[in-house]
């Protein structure tokens, strides 16, 4: 099938989100903490949007599933997400913000995976790589933080402000998206359950969880870290986001014919590795340089499990649950496993005095999760969507 309109059509709205994140995940911690938000309060309100999507992701999955569009919902998400990112300014107050917090969720949450299952179909079909689309989000979140980094320092106030600018380019940006429909519109419903019927699904998700409870924790609780050592400033976060970002390229360049070659076991055996080393030198150093330099980690840890295992259960599930599938990795990798991280290490990081006990406690967990995931995966196959032990995946979800 002729790649139309390949790479942008698809490489635009992956660059807006992305971009989008950078402000949300990276800076909102610091809004919430010039509200005087702390302890309790700030871990209630950083688990509060994983939490949420636990519930909402898979609302959102069956909807796609079921509308004469994807881009329908995806819409809908955008636009509820930046009206409610604004209403967080209405009032200070502990409540209000869990409120909105919580809203915003239910609508921002789904929004990434519904767009990895609309860019993934129609790439399939078109046989087109996937890591050179993931690629507009890597340049666009270092580049965001380098701008954002400096602009808010001193500014954490207006966070919300610039969310929403960004969703509103995000909006912009889905306009060029082609048409998905959702292939359970009008015909035999499949249940979302039946996911679950993907060859090795159970452990790779095992795997996922755990090295999504650092991730977590991390995405919830670095800036604030490296911001209270000696000489971290929010332009250095900047900086952090920009390194570990940029350091995705060469995995992203190449990962279809990595994912062709390893398959996703033996891929994310080796992303649990670096997560631990990265994690351990977070909760052991105090050097601002060696941290900057320890962000060149990222690059085979957090997006080699995004990548792999989005393609994977792309290639896995039946048209009928395209979205579902992706809201389930979500949920699982998002939302179930990031309210452990946040709340796990947040308690660690209270009993130890501060957030490096948290980082040593996900450095530990992530390693004994690499011993583990190596004995199992190692000896295996690669699992690239290919057929493991059946003809093919679909055959699992029909009688």
């Amino acid at each position: 099938m002729k790649r139309t309109n390949y790479p942008w059509a698809y490489g635009l709205f992956i660059a807006a989100y992305y971009a989008t994140n950078a402000v949300f995940q990276g800076y909102l911690p610091k809004y919430y903490q010039l509200m005087g938000m702390d302890g309790t309060r700030m871990m209630t309100l950083l688990a509060a949007a994983p939490a949420i999507a636990i519930v909402a992701q898979p609302v959102w999955g069956r909807i796609g599933d079921r509308m004469r569009t994807r881009n329908q919902a995806l819409t809908v998400m955008i636009v509820a997400s930046t009206v409610l990112i604004l209403l967080i300014l209405v009032n200070p107050i502990y409540a209000w913000l869990l409120l909105i917090t919580c809203l915003y969720a239910a609508f921002y949450t789904p929004i990434q995976p519904m767009g990895d299952s609309i860019i993934l179909e129609n790439l399939e079909r078109q046989r087109a790589p996937f890591g050179p689309i993931r690629l507009f989000g890597s340049f666009s979140f270092a580049l965001n933080n380098l701008l954002v980094g400096h602009l808010f320092e001193g500014r954490f106030h207006i966070v919300p402000w610039v969310t929403a600018l960004f969703l509103l380019i995000m909006l912009l940006s889905s306009r060029v998206l082609p048409p998905t429909r959702g292939h359970q519109r009008g015909k035999t419903k499949v249940p979302l359950r039946a996911i679950l019927r993907i060859p090795y699904l159970k452990p790779l998700m095992a795997l996922v969880i755990v090295l999504q409870l650092g991730m977590g924790y991390y995405y919830s609780y670095f800036v604030l870290h490296f911001t209270s050592l000696p000489g971290g400033t929010s332009g250095l976060v900047g900086l952090a986001f920009f390194i570990s970002a940029t350091s995705e390229t060469p995995f992203l360049i190449f990962s279809d014919r990595l994912f062709q070659r390893f398959g996703t076991g033996k891929l994310m055996v080796m992303s649990a590795l670096l997560i631990s080393i990265r994690f351990l030198v977070l909760g052991l150093s105090q050097n601002i340089t060696l941290l900057l330099l320890n962000q060149i980690t990222h690059g085979g840890g957090f997006i080699v499990i995004t990548v792999t295992m989005a393609k994977y259960i792309s290639l896995m599930v039946p048209d009928e649950l395209k979205a579902g599938g992706q809201m389930l990795l979500a949920v699982v990798g998002y939302g179930l496993a990031r309210v452990f991280g946040v709340l796990c290490g947040g308690y660690v990081q209270q009993i130890t005095g501060g957030p490096a006990g948290g980082f040593l406690a996900m450095g530990a967990l992530a390693l004994v999760a690499f011993l583990l995931s190596a004995w199992y995966f190692l000896p295996r196959p690669p699992l690239n969507g290919e057929p493991v032990g059946m003809d093919k995946a679909s055959s699992a979800f029909h009688p």
